[in-house]
């Protein structure tokens, strides 16, 4: 009997054994399945991260895209804006000077007009001394006057021309010349044998 109870102790135990391996099996299979799943949803998550990793580069170089294309076209309008600053202290500085030189045209209108009104007068003023007979006379006698001055002033300057000294720009007089020669020529035959 006593193998009888030791057999089926050890059969108790046998089954207590395989009981706690079956139980421990699945719960290892429970926790491999948990870890699996654990697995696959940390794959997932590691590729949707590698998907938006992707995505940000892509948006980051677009943005980096879009900024140098930004950065040109403001280098480009910075240039435009330093010519059209350019152009317009130009124009500035002509509009002055239309400014001064259309000041300046209407002094000298001015001007114009006064001795337009100044000439009108002396115009009226000729007209009735010269529709006087008495007042042609001496007009006659003045003009009459002034060409005896000049005649007189070209009498003298035309004396002071002829007392200048010199050879009047000839290089012979009286028949020897008046440019000395530094250069002697000789021509020497060549005798033939």
């Amino acid at each position: 009997m006593k193998k009888a109870l030791l057999k089926n102790i050890l059969i108790i135990l046998l089954a207590i054994i395989v009981l706690f391996s079956i139980f421990k099996h699945a719960s290892l299979l429970k926790e491999k399945n948990d870890l699996l799943n654990s697995l696959n949803q940390l794959r997932q998550q590691r590729q949707a991260l590698e998907m938006e990793k992707q995505n940000l580069l892509e948006t980051l170089e677009k943005q980096i895209e879009l900024q140098q294309r930004v950065s040109q076209q403001n280098y480009v309008l910075k240039e435009y804006l330093q010519a059209s600053k350019k152009r317009l202290t130009r124009v500035f500085k002509d509009f002055q000077e239309l400014q001064k030189e259309n000041e300046q045209l209407d002094s000298q209108s001015t001007l114009l007009k006064a001795e337009n009104a100044a000439l009108r007068q002396e115009s009226e003023s000729l007209k009735v001394k010269l529709s006087s007979i008495t007042e042609l006379k001496k007009a006659i006698k003045e003009l009459k006057g002034q060409m005896r001055k000049v005649r007189l002033q070209i009498k003298k300057t035309a004396y002071t021309l002829e007392s200048v000294e010199g050879n009047r720009g000839f290089l012979v007089k009286d028949g020897k010349s008046t440019y000395s020669t530094k250069i002697k020529i000789k021509v020497i035959p060549v005798t033939t044998k």
